[in-house]
């Protein structure tokens, strides 16, 4: 009956989500010229989103993540933790320049809120796939940390392409470019840490204290990481592009790091069994 419900409120929000998100193209409010624009941006941006998919399903099948489960998370990803984490940073947006506007506060809003209010939100949609189709594997849960938070960096980067459009042609296809290029080490590598650094903790609280501390760096790491990527440093130039560079370095060492420690547990506890 549990699970039952858990589905229902799951689609409810999905349908939710797909509605939200959905309705900027279906109403005919767009120019001509808009739609065109969304076209060559959602092409451009399909360059990177399927090669994705298509890596995420055969990881899937070799890592033994259920397919339901990795698409549960991606439309969660998707359809729930884009919107309400849209509607949450766009309420605190409005508190913060209301009540603190011209301060350090105002300046650094994005780079606070965005990571506090995402990271959990996306966690959500993974917290979903694991009620409703369970995976034991630390790999699994890095797997549909990586899922869940693609599907919210595809959902992400169709609200920027909507929001950029009123600047003009130029200003959005540049804009869904930096948006593809920044991929590379953005949501789903977050809401990988955070995902695998989340099963750790929760595994090993009582058994392994090691683990358990290593489970809390990648689950703090993901949120650090995507406070310096919103921060103002990013905005800073140099002949030679060093900042966004060593963000994108540093993200994917670590990530790399957690992958080998999951797959190094996940051997430990076959060769127990």
């Amino acid at each position: 009956m549990k699970k039952n419900i858990v589905l229902f409120i799951f689609l409810l929000l999905s349908a939710i989500g797909l509605e939200y998100e959905t309705q900027a193209y279906t109403t005919g409010s767009m120019s001509g010229t808009s739609y065109g624009i969304v076209g060559l941006s959602a092409l451009l941006a399909l360059l990177y989103i399927i090669p994705a998919l298509l890596l995420i399903r055969q990881l899937g099948k070799k890592w033994q993540t259920p397919a339901l489960s990795l698409g549960v998370a991606l439309l969660g990803g998707l359809f729930i933790s884009g919107w309400t984490s849209g509607l949450a940073n766009t309420y605190i947006h409005e508190w913060v320049s209301t009540s603190f506007p011209n301060t350090l506060l105002s300046d650094l809003e994005n780079a606070i809120a965005a990571p506090l209010v995402e990271e959990p939100l996306k966690l959500l949609a993974v917290a979903f796939a694991v009620y409703l189709v369970p995976v034991k594997k630390l790999k699994s849960f890095l797997m549909l940390g990586i899922t869940a938070g693609m599907g919210f960096q595809i959902s992400e980067d169709f609200s920027y392409i909507l929001s950029d459009l009123p600047e003009g042609f130029s200003f959005t296809i540049s804009g869904i470019l930096g948006r593809i290029t920044g991929g590379i080490a953005s949501h789903w590598l977050y809401t990988a840490l955070t995902t695998l650094g989340l099963a750790l903790m929760l595994r090993y609280a009582k058994t392994q204290k090691n683990y358990f501390r290593v489970g809390l760096f990648y689950f703090l790491a993901a949120f650090v990481l995507h406070f310096f990527w919103n921060s103002p440093l990013t905005a800073i130039e140099t002949d030679i592009p060093i900042i966004v560079p060593a963000m994108t370095a540093l993200a994917v060492f670590i990530f790399y790091q957690a992958y080998r420690k999951a797959h190094k547990i996940d051997q430990e506890e076959l060769e127990v069994e």
